[in-house]
């Protein structure tokens, strides 16, 4: 007989098998052509050998290995500074009792990337609104651009705008709750703030806090908005390397476009690996 636990989760996911059904099938097969394009194998464009060639030439071309470690710096940088204000957001948030603050740190998630791309550059570019209110201040022509430098401030600024929010989401509520279980405790034996946040709360969030920060990572690596509105023109991601080879001129950099992005799915399907290794730990350092 099967318990009952084992037919609800039964019951479960026969109700989300037709639409699970349709989404794992076309992610195969996206995944599958992409492979199978990237070793050279496309008919309808002449290309009938199957080769690692491309592969070959990628890995020793320095442009798109300056693109690679330039996504993958800008998405460090920007998935560390989003990690650590959002979980300072986060503790505030949990301690809030006022709805409006509840929901207007959240609004960032709900804007779109091509929105939050022109928020920030209509505030931080040149004659932008920062432009303006250095100039009310009387600063004679400041010089604020901060768009298309080659550090790469402008995505870092608004991946952090958008990923913050996103770990403040996830991390406030365990917050919530382990103030509501340990708070009293602590302060009862002489607990001090700091110390209640650094020995109790930061590590029982800790694995919420380590998969937020790989997914914004996973995602800050490979977005496209972000680098083609406010990146620099060189170097450029690999999200924007990928879209300009595949729209070459020259069809045989279709090839070259689909093995970056097969390069960019392993990299993705490692770190969701990662992420899931995280969330089917032992349980440690979690409470809810």
């Amino acid at each position: 007989m099967i318990n009952s636990t084992k037919r609800k989760n039964i019951e479960k996911l026969l109700l989300i098998l037709p639409s699970l059904s349709i989404i794992v099938v076309v992610t195969v097969y996206v995944i599958i052509n992409t492979f199978i394009e990237s070793l050279g194998y496309i008919p309808e464009l002449s290309f009938d050998n199957f080769t690692f060639k491309y592969y070959v030439d990628l890995f020793t071309n320095l442009i798109f290995l300056r693109s690679l470690y330039f996504s993958v710096k800008i998405a460090f940088i920007s998935a560390i500074i989003a990690t650590i204000i959002g979980v300072y957001i986060g503790y505030f948030v949990s301690r809030w009792s006022n709805n409006f603050m509840n929901v207007l740190y959240k609004l960032p998630i709900l804007l779109s990337y091509v929105a939050a791309s022109t928020l920030i550059y209509n505030t931080y570019s040149d004659k932008g609104l920062l432009y303006h209110i250095i100039s009310a201040m009387g600063v004679s022509k400041p010089n604020i651009d901060l768009i298309y430098t080659s550090s790469g401030f402008g995505v870092i600024l608004l991946n952090v705008f958008k990923g913050l929010p996103f770990v403040a989401f996830c991390v406030a509520p365990i917050f919530m709750k382990a103030d509501k279980i340990y708070s009293f405790v602590a302060q009862n034996l002489g607990c001090t703030r700091i110390k209640y946040i650094f020995k109790i709360l930061l590590p029982l969030a800790k694995r919420s806090i380590v998969t937020s920060f790989l997914i914004i990572f996973n995602f800050n690596m490979f977005t496209y908005e972000g680098f083609y509105y406010l990146g620099p023109s060189n170097p450029i991601s690999i999200g924007v390397y990928a879209y300009k080879t595949y729209l070459n001129s020259d069809l045989s950099n279709r090839i070259y476009g689909m093995a970056i992005n097969m390069i960019m799915i392993i990299i993705s399907i490692v770190l969701s690996f990662l992420y899931y290794k995280m969330i089917k730990g032992n349980g440690e350092g979690d409470i809810l």
